[in-house]
């Protein structure tokens, strides 16, 4: 077995194949992507601000994909929203799970809370995108796998959604 050089090695998630094949335009995703794989070891804060890039491009793609308004002042939270309730994705549109309970509307709350958390994180200079007085102390690698994570899980629910040719947005469109 061969193995490659640790600096050839990809780290961090990567999405399924099938995730962005039916994306016009995936050059955002793919340049977040690339940039939090060179991040993530050696510069925390680029991986944290990365993250919350990655989850405003994959929301940004997801309006256009779905020919709706892209405001470039709104916030990620507002993102996050409008991506979701594109997608019919929202915990508040969302019908009850496969048993009739509120489980998955509660995962989705969770999901978007992790976007949203991620955002703060950045925020409170723990990520690039803000020039902090002083450097902030105590971001290890740890802490930019759990933003890079946790942007990657939100990313993936959005773009297998918008990939399934069966999700609840669709029902609009038959």
């Amino acid at each position: 077995m061969t193995r490659r050089p640790a600096a050839s090695r990809r780290i961090g998630p990567r999405f399924a194949p099938d995730s962005l094949k039916n994306v016009t335009d995936a050059s955002a995703i793919r340049q977040q992507l690339s940039r939090i794989q060179r991040a993530i070891l050696d510069d925390p804060a680029l991986a944290v601000g990365s993250a919350k890039e990655l989850i405003e491009s994959t929301a940004k793609v997801v309006l256009k994909e779905r020919g709706l308004p892209i405001d470039d002042k709104a916030d990620l939270p507002a993102l996050v929203r409008e991506a979701q309730q594109a997608l019919g994705l929202h915990p508040s549109s969302t019908t009850p799970g496969p048993d009739g309970s509120d489980a998955v509307k509660k995962i989705l709350g969770a999901v978007s809370s992790i976007a949203i958390g991620l955002a703060e994180l950045r925020n409170r200079g723990y990520g690039t995108g803000h020039g902090p007085a002083s450097a902030p102390a105590g971001l290890g690698a740890r802490h930019a796998h759990l933003a890079v994570n946790a942007a990657f899980t939100w990313c993936q629910l959005i773009l297998d959604t918008l990939a399934d040719p069966k999700a609840p947005w669709r029902k609009g469109d038959d």
